[in-house]
């Protein structure tokens, strides 16, 4: 059989199949153990079509061309065995492709597969076994970036120990294209090596790209010199590892850019940048530090409890965070549980006032005060569901109004993980990959001189599409308001009604709140450690504990936008000199199932406003009002759909439990049972306030 007909034959009955991610194989059916290896003068080769396939990959071949194509849904490589040579999707010009011709069989080299298919191939003799390369979707993002720069350079790799002011040398990790440059430079810092290989991924395809790519460890991290202690020494190195890459003939300019504790060490040196700094890109972090420690006084346990044991200490399990986060008093759990004090920790928990003076120096008051002097343009995203969501939308309004007219803010339905937090109401578009974001932003300022965008985006969930807008939070066109009752609602008996006109008759409900068996958390917007609580999740049944009170409306005539901070103001009254009002807002479906949308939390001690000092000046027996706003959302509750609001008093872990004692959550040391009462109808319109918005 000649050539031709041979791979016309051998290609025609490939398998199309599709994957709902690149090269995924873990969505794709299992691979087999091995694979034959052919040796041709000296090479090894293994066999294309059964490796991609395995793989996740399309095969297909086209007759008139003699070529075979391997592709995924971002990019695809063309194959042509006559010519042996191949065209890549990401890759500029052809590539050398050496293909063996064997029992009906197109065989390619390993690293063929390697460098062009994501497959990392393990030869062992004759006999080969295959597996996706786990930075694929690293990769990918690159590869389908917007401006659709291709690999046209080779690259290097090596490493400098950078010395700081002080003489301590940090690790630092230079990719680079082979070439005099100067370049443009990606820049990033932070303190965690499990990420290494991801910087790397990064690094080889930004290199590939005719972009530097450097990431660095923080002292006492991943091979740099000196001890860590989270946070305080960011600013200083940060400041100092900025200027020598600064100082670098191979740089003609540079982004920095970083999530999480990443986006800490970008922000925190926004107002000592030099003159090669054109662009910043921050996803993930509140710069006001106290707005993702606590609220009202209650500590975000599932945020900085878990994550100083896990990243301060070597004692870290889940369990014995839980035990940790109800031990009293706070601050001395690092003390008594963790085997010795862990620097910054009592100050972390010990400062609950958003005005105490604490988060105005050190560290804390450097990352608040970089904010207003950044005068380069700045990539923001955040998530509703992301623990340092609140902070991250301050960090857009402390922006100056000059730089934040050249900026662009993001903010999803996602969790710190980037993570679909409300899959639940479907939809297709809410992906916005960071890692493509992070490299077209970079290329159109450092490259092409143009910001790409500006103003802010947010996704509306239940609509499956984007809102632009000039601000955020976004102003609302008008509100619904639902009061709430004692009378039954029809379609759950264990829930009140709310209604859309308070009773005119007072009444009340009363539960007991006890802190030692707190209503734990079912979805929320300030966790970080317990995942799969994170986002909108299915609730219990309304009132399935005595101490969560659930009203719930009648249905809702049309798709209403919710757009804006939800607010429950209740009228309540207890037996004890503070305590904790908490609420869950839901949209109920038709079969009655109620997964949450927004939650709120506010103590007596702060109830005036939860951004003052508290003042303890409540009197048990009192009836007083407390306004409980959420943080802002955009959100479609759909027509046939209910609201339910769930009124309780803890909401444990994501904030720790409320003692029922007057002072200082951390400073603690004995809880009390309170017996709560909310008001209603007459004098008390307890009641829930939602912004809404017409969408165009």
């Amino acid at each position: 059989m000649k050539k031709k007909q041979l791979l016309s034959a051998l290609l025609a009955g490939s398998l199309s199949l599709s994957v709902a991610a690149p090269a995924l194989a873990a969505e794709a059916e299992t691979a087999p153990e091995s694979y034959e290896v052919v040796t041709e003068n000296g090479q090894q080769y293994v066999p294309l079509r059964s490796i991609a396939e395995d793989m996740g990959f399309t095969v297909t071949w086209d007759q008139p061309s003699l070529t075979a194509t391997v592709a995924n849904s971002v990019y695809n490589v063309q194959i042509r065995p006559m010519a042996q040579s191949a065209s890549v999707s990401f890759v500029e010009g052809d590539v050398d492709a050496p293909v063996v011709l064997k029992d009906d069989r197109i065989y390619v080299t390993p690293d063929f597969l390697d460098k062009y298919a994501d497959t990392d191939v393990t030869v062992d003799g004759e006999s080969a076994t295959a597996a996706a390369d786990a930075m694929a979707g690293t990769r990918n993002a690159i590869r389908a970036n917007d401006y659709g720069v291709k690999q046209s350079y080779e690259y290097e790799r090596y490493e400098v120990m950078v010395p700081m002011d002080d003489g301590v040398k940090l690790r630092t990790i230079v990719y680079k294209p082979v070439g005099e440059g100067p370049w443009p430079t990606a820049f990033t810092r932070g303190p965690y090596p499990q990420q290494e290989a991801t910087k790397d991924a990064l690094g080889e395809e930004y290199a590939s790209r005719g972009f530097a790519y450097v990431y660095q460890y923080c002292r006492g991290k991943g091979g740099s010199e000196g001890e860590y202690v989270a946070n305080v020494d960011e600013r200083a190195d940060g400041i100092a590892s900025l200027n020598w890459l600064n100082e670098q003939d191979w740089v003609e300019s540079i982004g920095m850019h970083g999530h999480s504790y990443l986006a800490l060490t970008t922000w925190i040196v926004g107002d000592a940048l030099p003159e090669k700094v054109k662009a910043l890109h921050a996803q993930c972090y509140g710069v006001l530090r106290n707005l993702s420690v606590s609220h009202s006084g209650m500590v975000a346990a599932d945020n900085i409890i878990a994550w100083t044991m896990q990243n301060c200490t070597d004692v870290y399990d889940y369990d014995f965070y839980l035990e940790s986060a109800q031990y009293l008093p706070g601050i001395k759990a690092d003390d008594d549980l963790w085997g010795g004090n862990v620097e910054g920790y009592d100050d972390w928990i010990n400062h609950p006032d958003f005005t105490d003076p604490y988060w105005d120096e050190g560290c804390w008051g450097d990352l608040k005060n970089a904010i207003p002097e950044i005068d380069v343009p700045v990539a923001i995203f955040g998530g509703y569901y992301d623990h340092h969501y609140e902070g991250t939308i301050e960090a857009w309004n402390m922006l100056s109004e000059e730089t934040r007219a050249q900026s662009h803010m993001v903010l999803g339905p996602w969790n710190h993980s980037f993570g679909f937090a409300t899959s639940w109401k479907g939809g297709e578009n809410y992906t916005y990959n960071v890692d493509t974001d992070t490299f077209n932003w970079f290329y159109s300022i450092l490259v092409n001189d143009e910001v790409p965008a500006t103003g802010v985006d947010a996704y509306v969930v239940g609509d499956d599409e984007w809102v632009h807008l000039d601000s955020f939070p976004m102003e609302s066109d008008g509100e619904l308001t639902y009061y709430l009752t004692t009378d039954p609602t029809e379609s759950d008996g264990t829930a009140y009604h709310l209604a859309s006109e308070p009773a005119a008759e007072a009444d009340s409900v009363t539960y007991a709140y006890d802190p030692t068996d707190p209503k734990l958390t079912e979805g929320g917007e300030c966790l970080l450690t317990t995942g799969e609580l994170r986002g909108s999740n299915e609730l219990s049944p309304a009132g399935y504990r005595d101490d969560v009170i659930s009203f719930i409306s009648d249905p809702v005539a049309e798709n209403t936008t919710l757009a804006g901070n939800l607010v429950a103001d209740l009228f309540v009254s207890t037996d004890v000199e503070d305590t904790a009002f908490t609420y869950t807002i839901s949209e109920v479906d038709a079969n009655g199932v109620a997964h949450n949308i927004r939650n709120g939390l506010l103590t007596l001690a702060y109830r005036n406003d939860r951004y003052a000092p508290a003042v303890y000046d409540y009197v048990p027996g009192e009836v007083v009002e407390m306004k409980i706003e959420s943080l802002p959302i955009v959100w479609t509750v759909s027509a046939g759909n209910r609201i339910r609001i769930d009124i309780s008093s803890s909401n444990f872990p994501e904030f720790t439990s409320h003692t029922n004692t007057v002072g200082n959550w951390a400073e603690q040391t004995e809880t009390k049972i309170a017996n709560q009462t909310i008001h209603m109808g007459g004098d008390y319109p307890s009641s829930v306030t939602l912004p809404t918005l017409v969408m165009d």
